[in-house]
């Protein structure tokens, strides 16, 4: 079983206690079927020593929930209405960014943040979705290594966003670059095995424009 797939379940038992109105809308334990998850990247990427793996962890799977439930196919909950989708999306990413925030460290809460936000833009302006998979892939994998080297290295998240809103991006050449360079500070074998994390995720999960 991969991390993203235990962890969506230990999530599914966190929300079923949390809220009546979601439980009663969790897919059945046996009908979960995560074949990965942006967890899968961090660990990956950072291993199992990596300072604050668990709430790294947690938070990925959560924030990656909300923006599933907003813009793709929930792994959690059966199908609902648009509307409460939305509101479910809100409390996945509430309760992902509240796990980052247990480490006391603003960076990853800021780099998570602003990657819900530039996700939003790129939905909202109808670009390819393929941004948004390029961004999460990018902004995992410099969290994992800015979190393998306790927090000293400087992850550079900030020209994400102003790359995407400031100069009109519209394809995934520019984002490719910067996955490239973020790839560059892992050895040889270890950015093919992360290559194929991500090619598994994005396989698995395609968000509509």
């Amino acid at each position: 079983m991969t991390v993203a797939a235990k962890t969506i379940r230990e999530i599914r038992g966190q929300v079923a206690a949390d809220s009546v109105l979601l439980a009663e809308r969790l897919r059945t334990e046996e009908s979960l079927s995560p074949e990965a998850g942006f967890s899968d990247l961090f660990m990956e990427a950072g291993g199992s020593e990596t300072a604050g793996v668990d709430a790294y962890r947690l938070g990925l799977e959560y924030i990656f929930e909300g923006y599933l439930l907003h813009y793709g196919n929930s792994r959690l909950l059966e199908p609902d209405d648009p509307s409460f989708n939305l509101l479910a999306g809100d409390y996945m990413f509430a309760q992902g960014l509240r796990a980052i925030a247990t480490l006391e460290d603003l960076v990853g809460v800021e780099a998570l943040a602003g990657l819900v936000r530039l996700c939003s833009f790129i939905h909202c302006e109808e670009l390819d979705p393929a941004l948004a998979m390029s961004a999460w892939a990018i902004t995992t994998l410099r969290l994992a290594a800015y979190s393998r080297a306790g927090g000293h290295d400087s992850p550079g998240f900030s020209g994400l966003g102003e790359m995407i809103w400031s100069s009109g991006v519209s394809d995934t050449g520019e984002l490719d670059a910067v996955y490239e360079q973020s790839l560059a500070a892992f050895p040889g074998k270890k950015r093919i095995e992360l290559r194929q994390r991500f090619s598994n995720i994005y396989a698995n999960f395609r968000a509509e424009a």
